[in-house]
């Protein structure tokens, strides 16, 4: 027991969950690695209970009825035997006699009724059982066989289809791989079924709970095992036929994602000529890339990121990684949408808003140089700097107002057109350097200017210049603004009342904040999740025992009706203020919703509380901190209840972070407890939390069971922490 190695302490652990029943699944290493035919037996199949096989004839002939009106009891009668047959055959590991029950089956028009799991199971004996080595010759008979049933167990493991591919490119026969694909479509753009092995993409970026910014409902649909490997052998089989532009069409038809680890497995498999292996590693890196691009949502949203986390090197790579597939000899991206033309098939296109990105992202990391190319490349591929541009520019200098100044000066001087946001970046850059006349100047040129833009963007505007008056303590400024919009086109939005609430807020001044409250009540505006946030915070702080109580009435004052969602999400707001007045506040709210079924609280609701707990620095005592968990723990048994994967990861997160070793491991002493299925994400937050705290020992057990217990075979960023902590111990 991996307790043993963390303090001896009371540990808090969770009794009364239920087991979950959900198999592990297993690495696909084993079936991949070889096409040769093996001497191992299959796993035998689960012996099915006594009552089961007794009403087996009921149940499937009233499955034949329904699936096929014309269907006889006579063929019902057989089938029923024959299924029996397959199941006892399966258990002796006779593939000779299964396959002549399929192919009755098949005479009969029966095998379709099959359930796919026992379909897979059928694939795997007979592939093991008659599939050659590479260099024999396959009977067509057998052959038609084999690839049929693993056709037909696709839609529950599509592993028995990626191998019966890989003997063909072994064989150097591209076309029956893709012949195979071709009969497997209809599984790689089914986004419902998605793919156990790409469903382990990236780790929790954050643990952001409010308004389900972390979903936590785990899906109830059967995975697809083996999608991507399927992918992956189609891909070598264009790679043979050096039909790049097919490929990525390909991909583009499909929702399965390239991962680094399941990559480095598959190209295990391509050994036997390295030359194929290493131009197969080429696609895929484009193919990756290629998908990026082109979806400029997903792109944007990913270089946001990287920006975000300071990732100035993942940055880099993927910035290179683009103007490459714009400049080699053999493109596959062009540089804006503008490029693409009826001739330029199986390409994908950048847009200025990627390049927009990128600009940002760099700026935001202080990568001013790496900027300075972005901006210096953007005319060397024949495109012009736009607005946007301009504007991330100058919001991009936001602490240096003299550089955002000169900027703005230069655009000018260029007459490149601007809009609302432009004044905005600059004026806000003028605050935060503390030169609000400067900044008013600026905000008086642009009302002057009187700028065609959405109303959103023009009233940004505004309430940048309330917020930056507050924050410069230009209250009486602030306030004469406010009025003078009241009266105007640009009336006070929602926005511009919480920037009030927020400042009033912070000073503790509860009169200005009773006094805002009350005009948006006059005015008709209603409050979102950060007003009710804001006042809910402030009355806490001020030792209001009512505050939930006072805010609940503002909001069905406003006709807004509270639902789960929402209190949620002023739960999380609270909890992380990270004291014990908004804790009390967010079990109130708690308590509130367990009275009340129509805004029950669920998942996100007992995991938000239950991080902000466990999240930083220890703002509880050690007793309070397990007493709160228990209780928490508690009340989501009487309510039913569970965490599931997504939920560990996070509180298993939020405790190694927050360096609470005992915790941490009673979470996943609990995980193995009710068989909860670890995914490579969970080790990958294990490992690297127990590093961060420098638990070698700990780390090393943990690495023990997933390699032993669970049978894990790391890849990609999880063997390269594996490697780490191995070093560190010095194995």
């Amino acid at each position: 027991m991996l307790l043993r190695s963390a303090s001896s302490k009371s540990l808090v652990l969770f009794e009364f969950l239920a087991p979950n029943l959900a198999s592990r699944t297993f690495s696909t290493s084993s079936i991949l690695a070889s096409s040769k035919r093996s001497t191992k037996s299959p796993r035998t199949p689960p012996i099915l209970p006594s009552d089961t096989l007794k009403n087996i004839r009921e149940n499937v002939t009233q499955q034949l009825r329904s699936r096929d009106a014309v269907t006889s009891d006579q063929q019902a009668d057989i089938y029923n035997s024959t299924l029996v047959q397959i199941k006892e055959a399966l258990g002796k590991k006779d593939a000779v006699v299964v396959r002549q029950l399929w192919v009755k089956l098949k005479q009969l028009n029966l095998a379709h009724i099959l359930d796919p799991k026992l379909l897979s199971m059928i694939s795997t004996l007979l592939i093991k059982a008659f599939l050659p080595t590479p260099s024999e010759p396959w009977d067509r008979s057998t052959q038609s066989i084999v690839e049929e049933v693993a056709v037909a167990a696709a839609s529950c493991d599509a592993e028995g289809v990626a191998t019966c591919m890989l003997y063909h490119i072994k064989r150097k026969n591209p076309d029956a791989a893709l012949f195979l694909y071709g009969q497997c479509t209809h599984i790689m753009n089914n986004r419902e079924a998605w793919d156990g092995d790409e469903d382990q993409e990236g780790l929790l970026g954050q643990e952001q709970l409010a308004f389900g910014q972390t979903e936590l409902s785990q899906s109830s649909v059967q995975p697809i095992r083996g999608r991507v490997f399927l992918l992956l052998a189609a891909v070598t089989a264009h790679a043979m036929l050096d039909t790049f532009q097919e490929a990525l069409i390909m991909c583009g038809n499909t929702d399965v994602r390239f991962h680094s680890y399941t990559t480095r497995e598959f190209l295990e498999n391509l050994q036997f000529d390295s030359i194929l292996r290493d131009k197969v590693d080429l696609y895929i890196g484009r193919l990756h890339l290629a998908r990026l691009v082109s979806r400029p949502a997903s792109l944007s949203r990913q270089i946001t990121n990287l920006g975000e986390t300071r990732a100035v090197k993942s940055l880099k790579k993927l910035y290179n990684g683009i103007i490459q597939g714009i400049l080699d000899p053999d493109p596959y991206i062009v540089a804006d949408e503008s490029y693409m033309s009826s001739k330029r098939t199986g390409m994908v296109a950048m847009t200025m808003v990627g390049w927009t990105s990128f600009l940002t992202a760099f700026l935001k990391c202080s990568a001013k140089e790496v900027a300075a190319q972005v901006w210096g490349d953007i005319p060397r591929l024949g495109l012009r700097h736009n607005t946007s541009m301009w504007n991330a520019l100058i919001a991009g200098q936001g602490q240096s107002f003299t550089d955002a100044t000169t900027t703005f000066e230069l655009m000018k001087a260029q007459n490149v057109p601007m809009d609302a946001l432009t004044y905005r970046a600059l004026i806000s850059s003028l605050f935060n350097g503390r030169r609000p006349n400067l900044a008013m100047e600026r905000f008086q040129e642009f009302r002057a200017a009187n700028l065609t833009d959405t109303p959103e963007n023009l009233m940004s505007v505004y309430n940048t210049v309330l917020n930056g008056l507050l924050v410069t303590n230009r209250i009486e400024a602030a306030s004469s603004l406010f009025q003078e919009m009241q009266t105007t086109y640009y009336k006070p939005d929602v926005v511009s009342y919480n920037t009030f609430l927020g400042h009033y807020a912070r000073r503790n001044d509860l009169k200005g904040l009773g006094l805002f409250i009350s005009k948006m009540g006059e005015d008709g505006i209603a409050g979102d999740i950060f007003t009710f946030s804001t006042i809910l915070s402030a009355l806490l702080k001020m030792g209001r025992q009512d505050a939930s109580e006072v805010v609940l009435r503002l909001m069905k004052k406003q006709g807004i009706k509270p639902n789960t969602t929402t209190y949620s999400a002023l739960i999380d707001h609270q909890m992380r203020e990270q004291d014990e007045a908004h804790l009390s506040g967010a079990l109130r709210l708690l308590s509130q919703m367990e009275a009340d079924p129509s805004i029950a609280p669920n998942i996100i609701t007992y995991t938000s509380i239950l991080a902000g707990i466990h999240r930083g620095t220890a703002w509880l005592s050690k007793q309070a901190e397990e007493d709160f968990t228990r209780a928490i723990l508690d009340r989501m048994k009487q309510h039913n209840v569970k965490l599931n994967t997504r939920a560990y990861n996070i509180l298993i997160k939020a405790c190694l972070n927050g360096k609470r070793l005992d915790q941490a491991l009673s979470y996943y002493e609990e995980m193995k407890r009710t068989r909860m299925p670890m995914f490579h994400e969970t080790w990958y937050i294990l490992l690297e939390g127990l590093s961060g705290i420098q638990e070698w020992d700990v780390a090393t057990e943990v690495i023990k069971e997933m390699t032993g217990l669970y049978g894990v075979r790391p890849l990609g960023s999880l063997k390269s922490l594996i490697q780490r902590v191995n070093f560190r111990k010095g194995y």
